[in-house]
């Protein structure tokens, strides 16, 4: 997968993250729904998990808050940046930097 590909799959999995965490523990709790929806979803959290602890690690706890509230919140860029002191675009820069780093692929 391309390096713009697990960015956008990222982003995708982020939007649903927090729902898919609830959803799970709700199948935790009732033991209800289909084995292969749990195996999705805990995927799809697992996946996001993965990328927020390569994020801190190789960027640290700033680049994953950033990313947290950017993808997962769904905050705007303005409002992120201003918490952070910085422009929408210093913000913008460094996400992408990030990006670039943590999904690195090797391919151009």
């Amino acid at each position: 997968m391309k390096q713009k590909d697990k960015i956008d799959a990222f982003k995708a999995s982020c939007r649903v993250y927090l729902n898919e965490k609830e959803a799970l523990e709700s199948y935790h709790s009732t033991n209800l729904g289909d084995r292969y929806m749990y195996e999705m979803m805990q995927d799809d959290v697992d996946f996001v998990e993965d990328v927020f602890e390569r994020l801190e690690d190789e960027c640290g706890t700033q680049a994953k808050l950033m990313f947290y509230l950017l993808y997962v919140k769904a905050e705007t860029q303005q409002d992120v940046a201003k918490k952070f002191g910085l422009t929408r675009r210093q913000l913008q820069q460094t996400i992408y930097r990030w990006q670039r780093q943590v999904f690195d692929d090797g391919e151009e």
